[in-house]
C-alpha cells in the first residue's frame, strides 16, 4: 500500500502543475501589414497647367503605365501624366486636347527611371472627374459612360 501512495505523489503533483491556466507574454511591439502601398492618398498633390501633348494609345515599351497619358506644361516644368486605361476610351471618354488648361490630383511617381504623375482626379472646362480611387485602381465608370463628376476623398 506504500508503494501505491510514493507513485502516485508525483502524477498528482503533475496533474497540478498542469491544471494552472498559462498565459502568454503579450508583444508591446504592434506589426504593420506588409502589403506594398502603391498610391499614398497623403502624398497626393495638386498641379494645374496647360495640355502640350494627349496621348490616348502611346508607342508599344515606351510607356511607364499602362494606359493613356498627358503631357502637361505647370509653373515647374513639364510633367507626364498618367490617366490609366479608361480615362480616353468608352461611351464617353474626356475631351482633351492641346491647349486646354487642366488642374490634377494625384502623386508622382518613378517609374522605369522616369517621374510619372498618377493621376487620381482631373478638372476640365469645371468639371472633376474621378479616374482613380483612393487606392489608386483606375475606375471604368468613364468607359461605361458613367462618368463621375463630383469625388471622394478630394477636391480640386
Amino acid at each position: 500500500m506504500k508503494w501505491r501512495f510514493s507513485a502516485l505523489g508525483p502524477l498528482v503533483l503533475a496533474l497540478c502543475v498542469f491544471a494552472l491556466p498559462l498565459h502568454a507574454q503579450t508583444s508591446d511591439v504592434s506589426t504593420k501589414p506588409t502589403a506594398h502601398v502603391w498610391y499614398d492618398i497623403s502624398q497626393e498633390v495638386r498641379l494645374s497647367g496647360t495640355v502640350s501633348v494627349v496621348e490616348k494609345t502611346p508607342a508599344r515599351g515606351t510607356e511607364a503605365i499602362a494606359g493613356s497619358h498627358l503631357i502637361v506644361e505647370t509653373s515647374t516644368g513639364r510633367v507626364k501624366a498618367s490617366l490609366g486605361r479608361y480615362a480616353l476610351k468608352g461611351k464617353s471618354p474626356l475631351s482633351l486636347s492641346s491647349g486646354q488648361q487642366i488642374q490634377m490630383l494625384g502623386v508622382m511617381k518613378t517609374v522605369r527611371d522616369g517621374q510619372v504623375f498618377v493621376v487620381r482626379v482631373i478638372q476640365v472646362n469645371g468639371h472633376q472627374y474621378a479616374i482613380r480611387n483612393e487606392r489608386g485602381l483606375a475606375t471604368a465608370a468613364i468607359a461605361r459612360g458613367k462618368a463621375n463628376s463630383g469625388t471622394t476623398g478630394g477636391t480640386l
